[in-house]
C-alpha cells in the first residue's frame, strides 16, 4: 500500500523542505516528493488570495502546474489545509478580536470615503465580535468540582480527630448544665446535681453567673 504523501511530508526535516522551495530541488527528497511539496506550496500562497474559494483556488493551481488534473489539484488543496492548519494554535477569540480590529479600520477608511452606511455597518460588525467574546467569558464559570476519597482521614488534612460520641455527648453536657444552673434552689444542690451528672468543668461565681472553667 502506498503510503500517505502527507504521513512522508512529516518524515522530513524542517531544514531539508525549507532547502527545496528556496532552491526548487534536493539530494535528499525524492523526486515526486519534490513536486508534491512544491504544490503544496504554491497552494499555501493561494490561500492568501482565494482561500475562501474553493474552485478558484483549484483553477490558479491548475494554470501554475499544467500537469495537474483537476482531481489532482483538488486532492493538493485538501492536502495543504490539512497541512496548514493541522496545528494551528491561535484561538477563536483572538482571531475574533483581531477582526473586530480590522473591521475597526474599514469603518475609518468608509469614513473618510464618507461612506458612512459602510462605516456603520463594521463598527456594528466590529461590536458583535467584542460582545460575543465578552459573553463567552462571562459564561465560562464552572461550578468547583469536588474530589472524595474515602481512604483520606481528617487528621490526614491537619484536622484533630473527633469520634462522633464525643460531640453528642459535650453537647448533651451543655445542655444539661444550663437546666441545672436555671434551677431555683440552692448553690450546693446545683453543685451536688453537676457532680452526679459528672459534670465537672462549671462553676458558681459570686454574682451567681456560671461559666465554664478554663481548661488546664
Amino acid at each position: 500500500m502506498k503510503p500517505d504523501r502527507l504521513e512522508l511530508l512529516a518524515t522530513y526535516k524542517a531544514d531539508d523542505i525549507q532547502h527545496l522551495i528556496s532552491h526548487k530541488k534536493s539530494e535528499i527528497i525524492p523526486a515526486d516528493m519534490q513536486t508534491y511539496i512544491l504544490q503544496l506550496d504554491s497552494m499555501a500562497r493561494l490561500f492568501h488570495y482565494h482561500k475562501h474559494s474553493y474552485s478558484r483556488a483549484v483553477e490558479c493551481l491548475r494554470k501554475e502546474w499544467p500537469e495537474l488534473t483537476i482531481s489532482q489539484a483538488r486532492e493538493i488543496y485538501r492536502d495543504a489545509l490539512e497541512y496548514f492548519y493541522q496545528d494551528d494554535f491561535i484561538s477563536a477569540r483572538a482571531w475574533d478580536l483581531k477582526y473586530a480590529d480590522a473591521f475597526d479600520d474599514l469603518a475609518r477608511v468608509a469614513i473618510k470615503a464618507d461612506k458612512m452606511a459602510t462605516a456603520k455597518e463594521c463598527y456594528a460588525k466590529a461590536h458583535e465580535l467584542r460582545t460575543k467574546q465578552r459573553e463567552s467569558d462571562n459564561h465560562q464559570w464552572a461550578a468547583p468540582n469536588f474530589y472524595i476519597n474515602v481512604n483520606v482521614r481528617p487528621e490526614d488534612l491537619g484536622y484533630a480527630s473527633q469520634k462522633l460520641m464525643d460531640i453528642a455527648r459535650r453537647a448533651e453536657d451543655a445542655e444539661l448544665k444550663a437546666m441545672i444552673l436555671g434551677l431555683e434552689t440552692t448553690e450546693a444542690e446545683k453543685r451536688r446535681l453537676l457532680a452526679d451528672a459528672d459534670i465537672q468543668d462549671a462553676v458558681i461565681v459570686e454574682d451567681n453567673e456560671y461559666e465554664d472553667e478554663p481548661e488546664q
